[in-house]
């Protein structure tokens, strides 16, 4: 009889353990446009959202301009937004935390925002749709674990903004001096991310829509693959820095930077790389009085490099490619011409401050001219002028 007794009452007991841990409690917010998180009354059913050993809360928040004291920090499951969300931390002033410990995480229906101070750490994901915002305050932030799919807006704000692992973003992302930083940017040909900042990523960079900066200096750095397909540059009075730090096993290593987009280079501002520019086949550069700056720049055959500005670094017109040069231009580095390449010069002086080195190449010009302050070697270009 007692050694049946016993595998009945472990039976018993596994499934009330059972039955106390997947006691998942739906909660719905009901306090109105503002109101303590920390509350019973603000919810349905009446008890304060935030995890226990046997309860769980998955959270819907709903309404117009609804303002929530988070108080201190807490945990549940999951949460919906629909409407204007803001949280907030209310008094003392110090940080606190809404962590979504669930893998559905969070997703926004509407325009969600954090006061200073106010941290939502996500472990699963985070869906913002088309037509949603996403707006972090100046000390304030999100930090997901898992993966952003971003379709809508998000604005990220000094010191903090966005951590994340993956990010696959269809809509715009608007840095206001305010950091993103993850392992994986997927950045489609609808994606676009303005502002001035930081960017950051350890695994491929692969822009296929548009980057610039816009305000300030935005920074974008990866320490693995970096290829344009898309179009990056800056507006007028702005800076876009590249930073490469090559793989992994090369740390501090920067390698080459692909373009087979484009990138624009406005006035007062410029683009600068701190590894190598090669502008493939097909890619696209345009100096529209702006400062260019790599470590090298190669000009491939079957790329287009035109306009009029600066150019820091040694440039390199590869067989039968043309560099087309519309204007006043200051080349602050050698210049090499190879066999059948082009260095074509129209409405302005081109001066070059490095060595000239023609294997091959010409030059040609029209209502234009060259100076060679570095000296010329190699074979003499072939010189064409047209009037």
């Amino acid at each position: 009889m007692f050694t049946k007794v016993l595998p009945l009452m472990a039976i018993i007991l596994f499934f009330s353990a059972c039955q106390l841990q997947a006691e998942v409690i739906n909660s719905t917010w009901v306090g109105g446009s503002k109101g303590s998180w920390g509350e019973a009354d603000n919810w349905s059913p009446a008890i304060v959202p935030d995890n226990s050993e046997w309860k769980t809360f998955d959270v819907t928040i709903s309404g117009n301009d609804v303002d929530i004291d988070l108080g201190v920090s807490r945990v549940i499951n999951q949460l919906d937004c629909y409407g204007n969300i803001n949280f907030g931390r209310g008094w003392p002033m110090e940080w606190v935390s809404l962590n979504l410990a669930g893998p559905n995480g969070l997703k926004n229906h509407g325009y969600l925002s954090t006061d200073s101070q106010v941290t939502l750490h996500i472990v699963g994901n985070l869906d913002n749709p088309e037509g949603c915002t996403i707006d972090t305050a100046i000390n304030g932030g999100f930090d997901v674990d898992g993966n952003v799919e971003n379709a809508g807006r998000i604005i990220s704000c000094l010191p903090f903004g966005l951590d994340y692992g993956q990010l696959h973003n269809l809509g715009q992302i608007i840095i206001f001096g305010g950091t993103c930083a993850g392992e994986l940017l997927d950045d489609e040909s609808t994606g676009t991310i303005i502002g001035f900042g930081a960017f950051a990523v350890t695994s491929p960079f692969i822009n296929k829509g548009k980057i610039y900066a816009t305000g300030g200096e935005l920074i974008v750095a990866t320490y693995d693959l970096l290829s344009n397909t898309g179009t990056i540059g800056n507006t007028a009075l702005t800076s876009l820095n590249v930073m490469h730090f090559g793989g992994l096993m090369n740390v501090g290593v920067p390698s080459d930077m692909n373009n087979l987009g484009a990138i624009e280079v406005n006035a007062g501002g410029g683009v600068a790389f701190d590894c190598d520019l090669v502008n493939e086949p097909n890619g696209v550069i345009k100096l529209l009085n702006g400062t260019l700056a790599a470590k090298t720049i190669t000009q491939k055959a079957g790329a287009t490099f035109e306009g009029f500005g600066g150019i820091t670094g040694n440039v390199v017109i590869d067989p039968n490619a043309t560099i087309k040069l519309t204007g006043p231009t200051n080349i602050v580095g050698d210049l090499t011409i190879e066999e059948g390449a082009t260095l074509d010069i129209s409405d302005g002086t081109v001066l070059v401050t490095g060595l000239t080195t023609c294997n091959g190449g010409t030059i040609r010009t029209y209502h234009g001219t060259i100076i060679m302050q570095g000296g010329e070697s190699g074979d003499i270009c072939r010189r064409i002028f047209v009037d």
